[in-house]
């Protein structure tokens, strides 16, 4: 067993332990304050392209999906504003780390029709994670075009290792405690062409 995947089977377990309270009033609120079932799950890319059930605390209100939070804030209410904000929707994911279907560091997982405008070879090589250089990119600018985010996925799976993980989730604590406000209208008119499926 590789170094990076003990390390995600131990650590995943040991969050899922101590949040397990966490995650139950999470779910409660979402079903009180947004909708019942309160989790919700999406087709995304996972390893070789192999196709997965991504699963989320459910933080909007329903209508018309664009895949991504910056086109679809009008479905945001302060329930799924505040659970999105502390991250406490993704939370569910450690379920699918401790599975291996994903990791703690790795890129971003995409919905099948995202990759379909870029060259995502290199990403698909290495397992989707919950944080990489993207994403560390996104929090501290608040927004990252879908080229430069392919990008940084393939400069990660190049340097994969457990020491350059341990070092991405650090600066990932780092970037959220510092992070910026998620994009504006502005933004969201410039980057939303960038996307297939975005209209």
């Amino acid at each position: 067993m590789k170094p990076e995947r003990l390390f995600d089977i131990l650590f995943s377990i040991v969050l899922i332990v101590f949040l397990a309270p966490v995650i139950f009033i999470s779910l409660c609120v979402s079903a009180v304050f947004i909708g019942f079932p309160p989790l919700y799950g999406s087709t995304r890319v996972g390893k070789h392209g192999k196709l997965y059930r991504h699963i989320k605390i459910k933080t909007m209100l329903p209508g018309k999906e664009l895949g991504r939070s910056y086109f679809e804030s009008h479905r945001l209410n302060t329930t799924g504003k505040i659970l999105r904000r502390y991250h406490l929707d993704e939370l569910p994911e450690l379920f699918l780390i401790l599975s291996g279907i994903t990791s703690f560091v790795g890129p971003r997982p995409l919905m099948p029709q995202f990759l379909k405008k870029f060259n995502t070879g290199a990403r698909e090589t290495v397992v989707p994670g919950w944080t990489c250089l993207a994403q560390i990119k996104l929090l501290r600018r608040g927004i990252l075009p879908g080229p430069e985010q392919i990008r940084l996925d393939a400069i990660y799976a190049k340097k994969k290792s457990l020491l350059y993980n341990v070092k991405i989730m650090a600066a990932t604590i780092q970037s959220f405690l510092q992070r910026k406000p998620p994009v504006d209208d502005l933004g969201y008119n410039r980057y939303r062409k960038e996307f297939h499926g975005a209209e």
